[in-house]
């Protein structure tokens, strides 16, 4: 029998207090070492314990919740925390996986959802733990090829859905690979619009079946793209897309992956705990950031958050999308701003790409020889380079190769930090 997983609750004398209790009691997966009611000396108590998973209500008495999370994010990096929001907080979500919090879940919730969502953060715990280095090799830090990839920014309107769709396209050409582009925001999402599709069923229809999903259903649920690419888009209903919860995508993601070579996801720009699931679920993330101020005042906190969330470092990947737009920030001003080099740049849009748009035809099919369309091509031959066990290799008939000689943009930049730019990025 596998080991227990230790769970550690700071919650308040109540009904979800005794259903914690009664869940864990009756299920040997987990064991429930400390219940406690007070926040004081949180860290001792910690300590003392040991949990694997700690639960944190959103009232305790002695000190706020976001507070006592942002103190155990701090003092225990690696035991991820999930914080029992009540319905009036859904809207401090958001705030809460900015203090550190892995998983969120809105009382009232069932046994089966609680038991649920820690079996999902204890999975992905798990593949967290082997993908970082052991304690004094220095070697490369391993990470598995390329499969997953979420491409999200903090900041709508950066390009996200435009290059989630070009860069599938563009994996799928390169290296005639099976793609699937999924949609990871349920609400408000674009690309049946962008790719002039108007599908009848959509990823709710597979959560019902996600325990044991069958290739027939994802056949008839996903959409084929004139260009190769399947698309699996969110409910056009927003009554059920608002039901769509963390443990649904992840269970679908780990249904479908073992039918595609590579899933692009795009997780637009909004951060709540569907999104960070879809993360966590990943082999890469592309943040997505222009050469301005705000932009690149919430990538900046989004790379400080990824470490609070435990990203290896080499998981999230800075693209810079419109670079070299008239008034845009210079190159090094903005790496030495986030402190990393960029991964990759894509200049500003033209015409072309609006009409592309308009026309619900992805860029790389509509203009192939364009330079944007090269760029995301280079991207792609970066992306399918970066693990040395990948099986990602451009096919034989690609003259793409030759083309990205002639055209340097793909490269990642080369810059020293900047300190105007970091003084800029912390008002």
């Amino acid at each position: 029998m596998s080991q227990t997983t230790k769970i550690m609750a700071f919650i308040e004398a109540g009904p979800t207090q005794q259903q914690i209790r009664t869940a864990l009691s009756s299920n040997e997966e987990f064991q429930l070492v400390a219940d406690e009611q007070e926040a004081e000396r949180a860290t001792h108590k910690v300590h003392d314990a040991t949990p694997d998973i700690i639960l944190v209500d959103h009232q305790i008495e002695g000190e706020s919740s976001l507070d006592l999370v942002d103190e155990l994010a701090l003092q225990f990096p690696d035991i991820p925390i999930v914080a029992l929001l009540g319905e009036e907080d859904s809207l401090k979500a958001q705030q809460f996986l900015l203090a550190g919090v892995r998983a969120f879940m809105i009382q009232p919730f069932t046994q089966v959802s609680l038991l649920s969502t820690l079996r999902r953060i204890r999975e992905l715990e798990g593949r967290r733990r082997v993908a970082q280095p052991i304690a004094g090799d220095n070697s490369t830090e391993k990470t598995e090829p390329l499969q997953i990839l979420t491409v999200y920014s903090p900041r709508g309107g950066v390009g996200c859905s435009t290059l989630s769709i070009n860069l599938a396209v563009a994996l799928h050409e390169l290296f005639e690979a099976r793609v699937l582009l999924m949609e990871g925001k349920m609400i408000f999402g674009h690309l049946g619009l962008m790719l002039n599709f108007r599908p009848q069923n959509s990823i709710a229809d597979l959560i019902p079946h996600a325990g044991a999903l069958e290739d027939s259903l994802v056949e008839e649920v996903v959409s084929q793209h004139a260009s190769g690419i399947h698309v699996l888009l969110s409910p056009s209903d927003l009554n059920v897309a608002q039901g769509i919860r963390p443990d649904d995508l992840y269970n679908v993601l780990k249904a479908v992956s073992r039918m595609y070579d590579i899933i692009v996801i795009d997780a637009g720009s909004y951060l709540n705990d569907n999104t960070v699931t879809l993360m966590d679920a990943s082999d890469r993330v592309l943040l997505v950031t222009t050469p301005d101020l705000a932009a690149l005042h919430d990538a900046s906190r989004f790379i400080q958050l990824t470490g609070t969330l435990g990203f290896p470092p080499d998981k999230v990947l800075t693209v810079l999308n419109r670079a070299g737009m008239p008034g845009g920030i210079k190159i090094r001003e903005i790496e030495g701003a986030l402190q990393q080099r960029l991964f990759a740049q894509i200049s500003e849009g033209n015409a072309k790409v609006i009409r592309s748009l308009n026309r619900g035809v992805p860029l790389l099919s509509s203009s192939p020889r364009n330079k944007l369309s090269k760029e995301i091509r280079s991207l792609a031959l970066q992306l399918g380079a970066m693990d040395p066990g990948a099986e990602l290799r451009p096919t034989k008939k690609s003259k793409v190769k030759a083309q990205l000689k002639r055209n340097g943009n793909g490269k990642p930049a080369h810059a020293e930090q900047h300190k105007s730019a970091l003084r800029m990025l912390g008002r």
